[in-house]
């Protein structure tokens, strides 16, 4: 469990002061499940109007600082085939609370005025794991850049000490809550450019 309160003055971001193990050695945990609603969208007008309704969502969830906090992931169909052109982003993940998430297909719906005002507003910190190079592949792909990344890998290791150790989600969600994240290789490196996913 992380706490709300923050400390941390020399990260980019203020820190949690506290971050709890899970505390168990197992191989199997019960499935974490996102008990929430999930809006997909794959038009541009059905993107342009979750984009607004997250903008006017966003603006409720502000701290003292104008800040919020926004989950974010983007996916893109693998490429198996030796010197490729690697595929595009095809797919961008946002969630502002634990009510709902929202999965945008943008490589049909192109990236809306909204949505880049969300990945391009500086008082949106943007978290996830490995939402450094996350943040790389929008930019060089649909040329958007995102503004305030907090890496939950780097936070991990800033705050449960040790060696640098590069998390992913699934290890990081084992030690911090004890629960397992189902994301099956069928998903993980499935065709993110399906139309409908």
């Amino acid at each position: 469990k992380m706490s709300s309160s923050w400390n941390d003055e020399d990260a980019g971001h203020p820190l949690p002061r506290s971050i709890s193990y899970c505390g168990v050695k197992s191989s199997k945990f019960p499935a974490m499940r996102f008990g929430g609603r999930i809006f997909y969208s794959k038009t541009a007008s059905e993107v342009d109007m979750r984009a607004t309704q997250l903008l006017r969502d966003l603006e409720t969830k502000r701290d003292e600082s104008g800040s919020a906090i926004v989950g974010f992931d983007v996916e893109w169909r693998p490429n198996f085939t030796k010197g490729a052109i690697p595929s595009k982003v095809a797919v961008v993940q946002i969630c502002v609370d634990n009510d709902y998430c929202d999965v945008m297909h943008i490589i049909h719906s192109g990236i809306p005025q909204s949505l880049k005002h969300i990945i391009e507003d500086s008082t949106l910190v943007k978290v996830g794991v490995g939402v450094d190079d996350d943040s790389a592949k929008l930019f060089r792909d649909h040329g958007v850049s995102i503004k305030d990344v907090e890496d939950l890998s780097d936070l991990a290791n800033k705050k449960l000490g040790g060696n640098s150790k590069k998390w992913g989600l699934a290890s990081l969600t084992k030690t911090l809550v004890c629960k397992e994240v189902l994301k099956p290789y069928s998903i993980r490196l499935g065709n993110w450019e399906a139309y409908p996913l």
